[in-house]
């Protein structure tokens, strides 16, 4: 009697696994498709091409018009073949160039309008000067976790959009790009939920400013992540082809960008994704280095990066492994999500442990001088100007390391990490200007405020002295 009991409750276990395991796949299956209309956005961009890719409801052939002059679109490129998923590539055009786009059919355009615009990138080659006259200004737009539909993520977006207007850089009153810190869209990365969550919410910026996107955890969930994204692969925008859409680089003028995979590929030493950063490093030319992932390497906010457990280890991972690497390519700003505040480290270096081994002989430059174990002198640390002695990058010469994960969503930490003097509860997203030596970033939060600023100048003859090597 009891061997039957047994026997029958195992059978109804196995049809409930079978169950549940058709459900699992019909949620991902059904999660990850999403057939209606899609407005649209721009991607690869470099100084003599575009990609721009939208979605229809019905299947059709694709046209793409574009012209110098609002109104006059006098170039026609259309797709070989009908779909509902469209991608069309501008080629042969114009460095830093403004182009106005419409999308459609060969009877009708669908998205058109002075509204619909692109500017190429401008020229990137290393010896189109330093100084300030000769070099085009950059502005881009950074977000961390910012796919979450709601007021946050609306009100940091009409921020931003606000603040640029009533500040332009260099007559350019929106970003030239804009870099995610992955986590685009909650909760698992499906398209239906990237529709909700992204491309909704920011049509008005994605059809005049391409998007640069880092992987998060909830990007990992699903696999609509790299059927939505172009992303290159053979250093179609500059940098090093990796081969792989998961980590890249690519160039915008005098500024080389660094997106690495912090979820699915393995950080270790020497490691494939490591082994490509080196490479790619060792190559650049330019001048400014901004490199960006998902898990933070300091962090005391909705996460901990001194947990070995938290996130499976990556972000000890990527402190011990990746941030020797970059620190010694002279790498800038490090940027990086997943905990939902805002922190700011230090002008450091050469800190690769625990929070607990944190003392004021990693921090580079002071600008000025401040008592770290003072509460009281943490908030000097904002609208400072940290020194650089080369004007190129130089190893060991300082870096700015930013976890910005509230981007549209505000969780709770103890924000109490040492080598953050910066640790905000509060919402927002991060312009970056530079112009020749000078690169400037403003914090902005959700009500349009710059709550920190900080300033790296390249040059600068009272710079601190570069380590040689970290001990």
């Amino acid at each position: 009697m009891v061997k039957k009991i047994l026997k029958k409750s195992g059978f109804i276990l196995l049809i409930l696994l079978v169950l549940f395991g058709i459900a699992r796949i019909m949620d991902k299956s059904l999660g990850g498709i999403y057939d209606g209309l899609r407005a649209p956005y721009l991607q690869l961009p470099t100084a003599n091409s575009m990609v721009i890719r939208w979605q229809t409801k019905d299947r059709n052939v694709g046209v793409v018009r574009i012209g110098e002059v609002a109104g006059k679109l006098t170039k026609e490129i259309s797709e070989l073949s009908a779909d509902d998923e469209h991608r069309v590539q501008l080629t042969g055009l114009k460095a830093n160039t403004r182009y106005y786009y419409s999308v459609g059919t060969q009877d009708y355009a669908l998205f058109k309008g002075s509204k619909y615009w692109f500017k190429t990138s401008p020229d990137t080659s290393p010896d189109i000067g330093t100084d300030n006259t000769s070099v085009q200004a950059v502005r881009f737009w950074v977000t961390g976790d910012q796919g979450a539909a709601g007021d946050i993520q609306n009100g940091v977006r009409d921020a931003m959009l606000s603040w640029t207007k009533q500040q332009p850089l260099v007559g350019k009153t929106t970003p030239d790009f804009w870099l995610t810190l992955g986590d685009n869209a909650y909760r698992s990365g499906s398209n239906k939920q990237f529709q909700t969550n992204f491309f909704t919410p920011y049509a008005p910026i994605l059809k005049h400013t391409p998007v640069w996107p880092a992987y998060g955890n909830h990007d990992a969930r699903r696999w609509a992540f790299f059927n939505i994204f172009d992303l290159p692969t053979q250093a179609e925008a500059g940098g090093l082809g990796s081969s792989t859409e998961k980590y890249y680089s690519f160039d915008y003028g005098r500024l080389h960008v660094v997106m690495l995979d912090s979820q699915s590929s393995r950080i270790q030493k020497n490691s494939k994704m490591l082994r490509w950063l080196k490479k790619d490093l060792a190559q650049t030319k330019q001048q400014w280095l901004v490199v960006a992932f998902h898990h933070p390497p300091y962090t005391k906010g909705s996460h901990n990066s001194d947990s070995l457990t938290d996130s499976f280890g990556r972000m000890r991972n990527v402190r011990k492994y990746v941030l020797p690497i970059l620190e010694n390519a002279g790498v800038d700003v490090v940027l990086a999500g997943h905990s939902h505040m805002y922190e700011r480290s230090w002008f450091m270096n050469c800190h690769y442990g625990f929070s607990k081994t944190f003392s004021r002989q990693f921090i580079q430059d002071r600008a000025p001088q401040a008592d770290i174990d003072s509460g009281e002198t943490r908030q000097q640390q904002n609208n400072l100007v940290y020194r650089k002695a080369a004007t190129d990058l130089s190893a060991y010469s300082g870096t700015i390391y930013v976890t910005l994960g509230s981007s549209a969503k505000l969780d709770n930490g103890d924000l109490n990490h040492p080598a953050l003097p910066i640790s905000l509860a509060a919402s927002g997203s991060m312009i970056f200007d530079i112009v020749g030596n000078k690169l400037t970033v403003n914090f902005i939060n959700e009500l349009g405020q710059v709550v920190d600023s900080f300033s790296i100048e390249k040059g600068a003859v009272d710079a601190p002295v570069a380590r040689e090597q970290c001990q």
